[in-house]
C-alpha cells in the first residue's frame, strides 16, 4: 500500500503542537504505529477503515466524524473510499 499526502504543521517553543493535513487516494495506507501522545483525527471527507490496539473490531468512519486514539495506541488507516481527506492533531506530540 502507498502512503498518503500528508502537510505537517508544528507549533510551540519545543514544536510541541502538530496539525497533520492528510489527502488520500484508493490504495493509500498510514503504517500500523503508536504514539507516546494523544491523537484526534477528524475526517473531512471520504471514509476510511481504523485498526487499533484497544478495540477488537476495525470501525469505519466518513466525513464529520472525529477519532481519539490515546496514547501508545496502535492504529492503521486504510481508505475504504476516496478521495479522503482528514484532520490529525497532536495536542501535546512529545518525541
Amino acid at each position: 500500500m502507498q502512503p498518503p499526502d500528508i502537510t505537517r504543521v508544528f507549533k510551540g517553543t519545543g514544536n510541541e503542537f502538530e496539525v497533520e493535513i492528510v489527502f488520500a487516494n484508493e490504495g493509500n495506507q498510514s503504517p500500523k504505529e503508536g504514539h507516546n501522545y494523544d491523537e484526534i483525527i477528524v475526517v473531512t471527507e471520504g471514509i476510511i477503515a481504523l485498526e487499533r490496539s484497544d478495540q477488537p473490531e476495525t470501525s469505519t468512519h466518513s466525513k464529520y466524524e472525529y477519532i481519539f486514539l490515546p496514547k501508545s495506541t496502535v492504529h492503521q488507516i486504510t481508505v475504504k473510499k476516496a478521495p479522503v481527506k482528514l484532520v490529525i492533531i497532536h495536542p501535546e506530540r512529545s518525541e
